[in-house]
């Protein structure tokens, strides 16, 4: 396929907003700009937004009616698929893994959103799957990815008796097609860059479902941007992460026939160190990180995603990774619905509330 039969439809503001944080960049001895991707223009805004322009467009010249995907119960890429079906008329499912709290978790967060929204939430219920301590974590993925593609398979024959066609989409968008929503906001970015005569040596992105990163990697290669695409991820991997990277970039790479070519060595990866001890567990590290850039730029950032993205940003620069004067772009994806989701707002409420002493006059 080439790269101009590419389509998509428009459901995003672009080009997002590309600014400098003054007073960071004063406190680290960096030149620190952000590329506002919180402000995509649907959904409450996301990432997401760009790889679903894609995706959505090769649904609708496949006739579906209906948008499937995945990912945990606040899912920043649920909601922003759910948006997006409706503004085409579509109908949106949304299978998300049960967690402990499972389907009586409250209605918060993303979770209220996609109710507004009138998405389906179907709970994928582990409870079957083997979790008993000692077990390896790839063998209790592996069962959660079966169980998972049991339920998608009679979702997907439900649809079918109701004259539905479904489409249906991993977890973030993540395919070859979903990563060019990235892919081109390279170009944006250096359009910008340009516009304002300024040169960055390092782009920070945060990384979960791939997508973004492997989009950003093949584009900043393909354009040949003069900076290094840097990701950090948002849940601890092991070094053999980079691998399954690289593949993901080659397999886009060879569908659009763009002759870039990854190597393992070739992708830099943060795997560990800044993604706290799991998947969307408050860590006190990135809520260091969400007061610190709140009270000097006024801008926000979510514990789940972003973040751990800027925690990224703040300690490879004071740890010297990032050496002094340099110029660093982050890439904010968005995500803030999860800021008042309620495992985090039980954080917030210690952190900000409790025992704060609390004036009323009048």
């Amino acid at each position: 396929m080439k790269l101009t039969d590419l389509k998509k439809v428009d459901c995003g503001f672009f080009p997002t907003p590309l600014h400098k944080l003054n007073n960071l960049s004063k406190e680290l001895g960096c030149n620190i700009f952000m590329k506002r991707d919180d402000l995509t223009g649907m959904g409450a805004n996301g990432n997401k937004i760009r790889k679903l322009e894609y995706l959505v467009r090769d649904a609708l010249d496949q006739g579906c009616t209906t948008l499937m995907t995945f990912g945990g119960p606040q899912t920043n890429h649920g909601r922003q698929t759910a948006a997006v079906a409706k503004k085409f008329g579509m109908r949106c499912i949304i299978v998300a893994t049960m967690e402990e709290s499972g389907p009586n978790e409250k209605l918060s967060g993303n979770l209220l959103l996609d109710a507004i929204l009138d998405a389906e939430v179907i709970f994928l219920d582990t409870s079957s799957i083997d979790k008993t301590p000692g077990r390896s974590p790839d063998d209790i993925k592996a069962d959660t990815l079966r169980l998972r593609r049991k339920v998608a398979d009679l979702i997907i024959a439900e649809c079918a008796e109701k004259g539905e066609k479904v489409y249906e989409m991993p977890a973030g968008g993540s395919t070859e097609i979903g990563c060019m929503g990235y892919f081109f906001a390279v170009k944006e970015i250096l359009d910008q860059l340009h516009e304002m005569n300024q040169p960055i040596d390092y782009l920070i992105c945060p990384s979960g479902s791939n997508g973004t990163y492997a989009g950003l990697w093949l584009g900043a290669h393909y354009y040949k941007a003069p900076f290094q695409v840097i990701g950090s991820c948002v849940s601890p991997h092991d070094p053999v992460y980079v691998e399954k990277m690289a593949e993901y970039i080659n397999r886009a790479s060879a569908k659009f026939e763009l002759g870039v070519t990854a190597k393992a060595e070739d992708i830099h990866m943060l795997c560990k160190e800044y993604a706290g001890p799991a998947y969307d567990t408050p860590d006190p590290v990135t809520f260091e990180t969400i007061y610190r850039l709140a009270r000097s730029e006024g801008l926000f950032v979510d514990p789940c995603y972003t973040g751990k993205g800027f925690t990224a940003v703040i300690k490879e620069i004071e740890n010297r990774n990032i050496p002094q004067g340099s110029n660093v772009l982050f890439v904010h994806t968005g995500g803030l619905p999860g800021l008042y989701s309620q495992q985090h707002l039980e954080k917030f409420s210690k952190d900000l509330w409790e025992g704060r002493p609390h004036r009323i006059m009048g």
